[in-house]
């Protein structure tokens, strides 16, 4: 578990993403785990069924968020408001550790700098 926080506050809906730093083994399904963020900035990691967390292990994590913007009567995916270096894991100044246990990890605060 986790929270995300957008020049002070919660990134409420934003989508984040733990990219394992080591490939999977021959053997193994490559597992990616992720989670949307709630009202209150905080998440919890999904990986193959809902809310079971994330395999020890060290990750690169990406964040994308789009809010929500009107198009006529409908609202579509605004474009991404979290800034580009997020979105991708070679680029991302954010990174986490899984350890075997349960986790709560330190918040991740994002800023436009």
């Amino acid at each position: 578990t986790g929270k995300v926080t957008f020049e002070g506050e919660p990134a409420a809906g934003a989508f984040i993403v733990f990219n394992p730093k080591t490939p999977p083994k021959p053997d193994e399904a490559p597992s990616k785990p992720r989670a949307t963020v709630q009202a209150d900035g905080t998440f919890t990691l999904t990986t193959a069924a809902e809310g079971d967390g994330a395999p020890a292990g060290e990750y690169d994590v990406t964040i994308q968020w789009t809010k929500p913007i009107k198009q006529g009567n409908d609202y579509i995916a605004g474009p991404n408001v979290i800034p580009k270096a997020y979105t991708n894991p070679a680029t991302t100044p954010l990174h986490a550790t899984v350890e075997e246990e349960p986790n709560a990890l330190e918040p991740f605060a994002i800023t436009r700098k």
